[in-house]
């Protein structure tokens, strides 16, 4: 009846490392100056994550700045096609009356009299 069995020993053991795992999980949760326990057990690893931080986020500013430069460029380039685009469409406008009011001898008054009576025309249907 004294005898133990030889299991036991093997069982005893693998409590024993589950009660130090679960120490260690529990250890590693509590807090030493503002920092997890494991960051300051290994400080190099929580500084080498922050400092790469840091190193994105500057990055992502520089990209942001150049896009906003790129897009402010485009605006400026848009503005200056579409004013260029009127310029010349009042032109080409311009230059058609001066053709045709030499061409048919018709002036402005005439014109704006024509354009009252198809007017007046349009008002009738």
């Amino acid at each position: 009846m004294g005898k133990k069995k030889s299991g036991s020993g093997i069982g005893s053991l693998i409590f024993k490392i589950v009660k130090i795992a679960v120490f260690i999980f529990l250890l590693a949760n509590f807090c030493w100056n503002g920092k997890p326990l494991w960051k300051n057990i290994i400080p190099s690893s929580s500084s080498a994550i922050e400092k790469s931080e840091k190193a994105i986020k500057k990055e992502s500013e520089k990209v942001q700045k150049i896009v906003k430069e790129v897009s402010e460029d485009a605006e400026k380039t848009a503005k200056k096609a579409i004013d260029e685009t009127k310029k010349a469409a009042e032109d080409a406008k311009d230059s058609i009356k001066e053709k045709t009011s030499s061409a048919t001898g018709i002036t402005e008054e005439d014109e704006k009299e024509i354009e009252k009576i198809i007017e007046k025309e349009l008002n009738k249907k």
